[in-house]
């Protein structure tokens, strides 16, 4: 095939599956497409090394100049939907699974203070059966303290609620992830691209090899809206590739 010599107009929309590299290994298996809204890839920094003239007659002029490569090609991501392997590093997470089977807890010991939360020894209460009593064994009514079902909190709402000193309550079957946050995590991450070209309305893939990535934007769950991450690091060029990425335009057409 001839490359085209004709210009013509380049529009692309784009969805990228994505993986994580093993240490020096490739990934094998790649994550559905997250909603990216924006794959901003700049290729390496370079600055001009100008040799001047300090000759009568031409001073000052360039007698020759090499542009010389300061900083290596990077790439910027935002993404607001994402698998939780991708939420994990957005956070500076370690992910584990969360699971917890129903169970009944009988009379665990608590000392209620008054207007304050204290914390039950468990979370993800059921919200019938509590019963909670005073060393004596006198039920208080629930109007004289409140539970915080999901965090697992007691509060005393007065002098009556202060006296409770055991709760029975029943842990409620979930499962879930827990997101050990706020710690320095970064990942190779590989991006595999499908495309439209939406003028010619052919087919298109782009292909980021190995990018150095970490997230770049802060974790707000108070904001509002949808979660949204920044991640940002540089390209790397794998021993099996000639370059830090590649961009295939096709003759085949689109389907969409």
């Amino acid at each position: 095939m001839t490359i085209p010599v004709a210009s013509r107009a380049t529009y692309l929309n784009c969805a990228f599956k994505y993986g994580f590299w093993a240490g020096d290994v490739a990934p094998t298996t790649l994550y559905d497409p997250a909603n990216f809204t924006k794959v901003e890839i700049t290729n390496p920094a370079q600055e001009a090394d100008v040799l001047t003239s300090n000759m009568e007659g031409s001073i000052g002029e360039a007698l020759a100049s090499v542009n010389k490569p300061t900083e290596a090609a990077k790439i910027a991501l935002d993404v607001d939907y994402m698998a939780p392997a991708l939420v994990a590093l957005l956070m500076g997470a370690d992910i584990t699974e969360l699971s917890q089977a129903t169970a009944g807890v009988t009379d665990e010991a608590i000392t209620p203070v008054i207007g304050l939360w204290v914390p039950l020894a468990n979370q993800y209460i059921e919200a019938s059966g509590i019963v909670a009593e005073t060393s004596g064994d006198v039920t208080v009514t629930s109007d004289h303290y409140a539970v915080d079902l999901v965090n697992g909190l007691f509060k005393a709402l007065d002098a009556t609620g202060a006296t409770v000193a055991k709760i029975t309550y029943t842990k409620s079957d979930r499962a879930g992830e827990i997101y050990k946050g706020g710690k320095v995590k970064s990942a190779y991450v590989q991006l595999v691209g499908k495309g439209t070209e939406k003028v010619s309305q052919k087919s298109c893939r782009i292909i980021v090899h190995k990018a150095s990535l970490a997230a770049s934007s802060a974790f707000d769950p108070v904001a509002g809206g949808y979660l949204k991450g920044s991640f940002a690091g540089d390209l790397l060029t794998p021993s099996t590739e000639t370059s830090p990425y590649q961009y295939e335009y096709l003759d085949l057409a689109s389907t969409l």
